[in-house]
């Protein structure tokens, strides 16, 4: 497996992490911004590349270097479960308004089957016919829509978030 290393030069570490008294410290520790520049760094990468990320901090910033790589890899495993979460939640629902769209559709064509028999066939029983079936089919537009499309970007963040909470991280001190 190939591996992709994305630079990051740091005037200091606040520029990555949030500061410890953060309402979202432990859970979300890298800064809104950084975290934007390492998705879009990564998301350039092939996606079979292992990441090696290597942060540059000039020399008198480097009080916090040990917290830099524990607090990447919490990040992204909290975005990562996070993503599951939501995942898990898509497809439940997406189930669940299937069974629900599957049992409508099956009253519509049964009260369809009614209509055709209580009215004489022409202009209006054809009308209430379609308009029950359309209404019918077009309640199967959302569960379809996540069943077979919705799960697929969040798929890929997972994998995404997988793959930053794993890499490889390298603090390099020097002149920035």
């Amino acid at each position: 497996m190939r591996g992709s290393e994305i630079i990051l030069e740091l005037h200091d570490v606040d520029q990555l992490l949030i500061a410890p008294h953060s309402l979202f410290y432990g859970k979300r520790m890298l800064n809104a911004d950084a975290e934007e520049v390492i998705i879009e760094e990564v998301t350039k990468v092939s996606s079979n590349d292992q990441i090696h990320l290597k942060i540059h901090l000039r020399e008198d910033k480097i009080s916090r270097k040990d917290e830099i790589a524990t607090a990447i890899h919490q990040h992204f495993t909290y975005r990562r479960k996070k993503s599951e979460r939501q995942l898990q939640q898509i497809l439940q629902i997406g189930w669940q308004s299937l069974m629900i769209s599957i049992v409508f559709l099956g009253l519509l064509i049964s009260l369809t089957l009614v209509i055709i028999k209580l009215l004489p066939e022409g202009g209006l029983s054809i009308t209430f016919r379609e308009i029950l079936i359309i209404l019918g089919w077009v309640s199967l537009w959302r569960p379809a829509d996540l069943l077979l499309y919705e799960w697929r970007p969040i798929k890929r963040e997972i994998k995404l978030f997988r793959k930053l909470e794993q890499c490889k991280v390298e603090i390099v001190t020097g002149k920035v």
